[in-house]
């Protein structure tokens, strides 16, 4: 009766070990399942390394930014916009500076124009309007927490392909 209690007890922990090293294992491996893309946004200074999913617009004329990597949209000629949250993939956009270099598919950018404007003043049309140079405009929520997932500002950087 001694002997059956202890093999229960080894079995029980054994159970408990697998199953936590099975959550521990899962756990920690990466998400790719949100990119639809080969594509890679970098920005070495910042540490940023992001697989991509290219997006299309809802019905109601809005995107939607992937979990936990970057969306792009070709908005329109020589413009490409990359939107990320804040929270996951662009957590340290903010400590990118003018001149700093972004890497998007083996070319290289240069910020030219780094700034925060408030969401209801943001003009989407502006900001997808065409460009005269190759651009990449990435945006960003940023400022303030006015609910659960939003913020009040937007951060907007524009850089030129330089290579």
């Amino acid at each position: 009766m001694r002997l059956k209690r202890h093999y229960s007890r080894h079995l029980l922990v054994g159970i408990y070990l697998f199953l936590i090293g099975i959550i521990g294992y899962l756990g920690i491996q990466r998400h790719t399942v949100e990119a639809n893309s080969s594509l890679i946004l970098e920005a070495p200074k910042i540490g940023l390394k992001s697989e991509v999913k290219i997006l299309t617009l809802n019905e109601d004329y809005t995107l939607t930014a992937p979990d936990r990597i970057a969306g792009l949209y070709y908005a329109s000629e020589n413009n490409t916009f990359i939107i990320g949250h804040s929270s996951t993939v662009f957590g340290n956009l903010q400590d990118l500076k003018i001149n700093d270099q972004i890497k998007l598919d083996n070319h290289t950018y240069q910020i030219v124009s780094l700034y925060s404007q408030s969401k209801s003043s943001i003009s989407m049309s502006k900001i997808l309007e065409p460009k005269l140079v190759p651009t990449l405009t990435l945006m960003t929520c940023h400022g303030e927490k006015i609910a659960d997932q939003d913020y009040a500002e937007r951060l907007i950087i524009s850089a030129t392909l330089i290579e």
